[in-house]
């Protein structure tokens, strides 16, 4: 299973190495662990993972027994679901995430952005907060996104929200504009949301009952409340 050979030792730091340390296996464990089940639904949220590279991890995944392999039926599909030893892999992907978010300079990432996974985060993160009507339709328009990718629809509708990349032909509750990466940073915490507001970076029009309350309900990043070092202190993302 190993794309390299192990590291020939005991020690369960090297064990735990030999299972954690492959490309792709961290983010898509995050997936599994923020409750995706689906093959598909857990590739759109690594969405430049290949298929195949993706059923190779899953397929670890279950020699390890870090995962359930199960069909819920004929022509069913598969539904993949942590044992308890992944889901005591939480708080390890949390602490890397965390320490990413504290250390690492996000600046280098933003010159070049991923649209759909950006969108998919805030899709998993916004809060139907009582309130909102029965449907909520947010627009998100990102001007200098590549074409086709410049605006999307969260649609909250009870429990459920969809995000659409084409117009689902609904009236419009709030709009939001902003350049793609002030969304980021708004997203991770690097810069507030208010601040943005009146420096006229993001616009967020509609009703005052719900712009007004804009930040409850985006939710932002799971991580945007950790403090970034000092910009001489941190470290630089590898890009290569």
């Amino acid at each position: 299973m190993q794309e390299h050979g192990g590291y020939g030792q005991y020690c369960p730091l090297s064990m735990a190495a030999e299972i954690l340390c492959n490309r792709w296996t961290v983010l898509v464990l995050r997936r599994l662990l923020e409750g995706s089940t689906g093959f598909n639904e857990i590739r759109r949220g690594v969405p430049l993972i290949s298929r195949t590279v993706l059923a190779q991890r899953l397929k670890e995944f279950e020699s390890y027994g870090l995962v359930s392999r199960d069909s819920e039926g004929a022509g069913k599909p598969v539904v993949y679901r942590l044992t308890q030893a992944g889901m005591a892999l939480g708080e390890v992907v949390h602490a890397i995430a965390a320490w990413g978010q504290e250390w690492i300079d996000v600046e280098p990432s933003l010159a070049d952005v991923d649209t759909d996974f950006l969108m998919w985060d805030i899709r998993r993160n916004v809060r139907h907060l009582p309130g909102l009507p029965d449907r909520f339709v947010v627009r998100f328009h990102f001007p200098d996104a590549v074409e086709g990718k410049r605006r999307h629809w969260l649609v909250f509708e009870r429990e459920e929200v969809d995000l659409c990349y084409i117009d689902p032909g609904f009236d419009l509750d709030v709009q939001i504009e902003a350049p793609l990466k002030t969304m980021v940073r708004i997203w991770i915490g690097s810069q507030g949301l208010s601040s943005a507001i009146a420096s006229g970076e993001i616009q967020i029009d509609g009703l005052r009952k719900f712009t007004s309350n804009a930040a409850d309900w985006l939710g932002l990043g799971s991580l945007s409340a950790i403090q970034k070092r000092p910009v001489e202190l941190r470290v630089l993302r590898a890009t290569g």
